[in-house]
């Protein structure tokens, strides 16, 4: 440990400095030159962090039009009415100096959360040792937080559907700790327990380790061939992400988190198929009123198949509002979508299909969730004898490639929506460049000014898709 530095600084209790009349808790920032690795795998110097307990009114603490930033005689005016404040810093500050001589002597430089629980051990009685936290254990509160702070204008907040990876990979953890009766630690999980892990999930999928987990509502459907790769993929992706934070917090990991080896490679798409446009025609032409789910698959596959869209902007759609462009040319509505997986957005023209069924609702259609949709959607499609015999490709994570085929009606999915909108257009002869613009826009931009601009662009490549689809003669793309 060297150049020790400490920053004290208070935890806002509101974003607006106005707001800020109520005492907050005081924390102590200490860089001491630990370096550790961002999500890039790039070192960073890292600070530690540790909470005095002790709460103050900003006021008291520093002036407003520095936010209150630590102003120490602004806080010694105050302290005559803090002392147990200011006696809690001088025992953090003595307890600090107390543990670098140690780690000097010792010639070792502490992540910042052995820093944070050797300050803990020492200040706080109450404290005899900090317990080890297992993967699980995290996975737990990070959930939690995810979830407390979804919907939020926060800068890192995620939504429910983003969250949803994590609760599945936390079930994934529950198995394998019931299957070998073992906790998952950080300071345990090397290379070996890393692929142990999944090898063991791929039993209990293939049913050779019988499993029976009570937070897991509905029981896992098993798998002769155990999982895809693109399954476990997704997985990985999610347990290496937290095992990052977790890393980057001060956890000890034996696994290399930013080795790329550690993810499987990616393979091609297990199953290839579009559904054409006079399929779409038949669903279009289907009365399915008097059944709620398959009047609701039938709007989502109609409306998701004529703008592209994802599930994720799907169920966004029903808060937006419908936008309307005419001007000397062109009398179309549309749909502002932003799409938050790529962050990427577009303007999206309603064709005659997806209007008349917003015109029916008088608002875009109810969206349930993703695998409620599937499921009816499967349902429509049986419904009306939409099962021709597709191929399909199974890679396997250790069972190998598997060809088989299988009707339509059993693999359809809102995955499939997208691909539908562009192949038919494709085949309808329309430019690529006109359907990319719809399908795979550019990013949002961050310039205001840009931003200003990007608008008339969206809307300029908007009318361009708007010429093309005009020139067509389809009954099912057109307006």
């Amino acid at each position: 440990m060297k150049n020790i530095k400490t920053r004290y600084y208070l935890e806002p209790k509101a974003k607006n400095v106005n707001d800020r009349t109520k005492p907050e808790l005081i924390m102590a920032e200490i860089s001491y030159g630990y370096l550790g690795k961002n999500s890039q795998g790039k070192k960073r110097h890292t600070p530690a962090r540790y909470s005095l307990q002790e709460s103050i009114l900003p006021v008291k603490f520093g002036k407003m039009e520095t936010n209150f930033k630590f102003d120490e005689t602004i806080f010694k005016k105050a302290s005559t009415n803090n002392s147990t404040i200011k006696t809690k810093m001088l025992q953090f500050e003595g307890a600090l100096n107390e543990i670098s001589i140690e780690y000097v002597s010792k010639k070792e430089i502490p992540t910042p959360k052995e820093l944070s629980s050797k300050l803990a051990s020492k200040l706080r009685t109450e404290v005899v040792a900090m317990p080890k936290i297992g993967i699980l254990d995290y996975m737990y509160a990070k959930i939690s937080k995810e979830k407390l702070n979804s919907g939020k204008s926060m800068k890192k907040s995620k939504r429910l559907s983003t969250i949803k990876p994590y609760t599945s990979v936390s079930h994934l953890i529950e198995n394998y700790q019931i299957a070998t009766n073992e906790k998952l630690m950080f300071e345990e999980f090397n290379d070996t327990k890393y692929w142990h892990f999944w090898d063991v999930l791929d039993d209990i999928l293939k049913d050779k380790i019988k499993v029976v987990n009570p937070n897991q509502k509905r029981k896992q459907r098993k798998q002769d061939y155990g999982y895809l790769v693109v399954s476990i993929r997704k997985y990985q992706k999610v347990m290496l992400s937290t095992l990052k934070e977790a890393a980057k917090e001060g956890f000890k990991i034996p696994l290399d988190v930013h080795d790329t080896n550690l993810i499987l490679e990616d393979v091609e798409a297990s199953k290839d198929f579009y559904v054409e446009t006079d399929l779409i025609k038949k669903i279009i032409e289907a009365d399915v009123a008097l059944d709620e789910k398959l009047q609701m698959a039938k709007d989502y596959f109609i409306i998701a198949s004529l703008t592209g869209m994802r599930y994720e902007s799907m169920e966004d759609a029903q808060r937006m509002e419908m936008q309307n462009c005419n001007d000397a040319k062109y009398n179309f509505n549309y749909i502002h979508s932003i799409h938050n997986k790529t962050t990427t957005q577009v303007y999206i023209p309603y064709l005659k299909p997806v209007q008349e069924i917003i015109d029916r609702n008088g608002k875009f259609p109810k969206v349930s969730t993703n695998s409620e949709i599937n499921k009816y959607l499967k349902l429509l499609f049986k419904h009306l004898g939409l099962n021709r015999l597709e191929n399909v490709t199974k890679v396997t994570y250790r069972s190998g490639t598997i060809l088989t085929k299988e009707p339509m009606c059993d693999l359809i999915s809102t995955h499939d929506c997208k691909g539908t909108f562009y192949s038919n257009l494709y085949a309808l002869n329309l430019p690529e460049t006109v359907i990319s613009n719809i399908t795979h826009p550019d990013r949002k931009p961050k310039n205001a000014m840009a931003r200003v601009y990007n608008k008339t662009n969206m809307l300029t490549k908007t009318k361009l898709f708007v010429d093309e689809i005009l020139k067509i003669k389809s009954e099912v793309y057109t307006f």
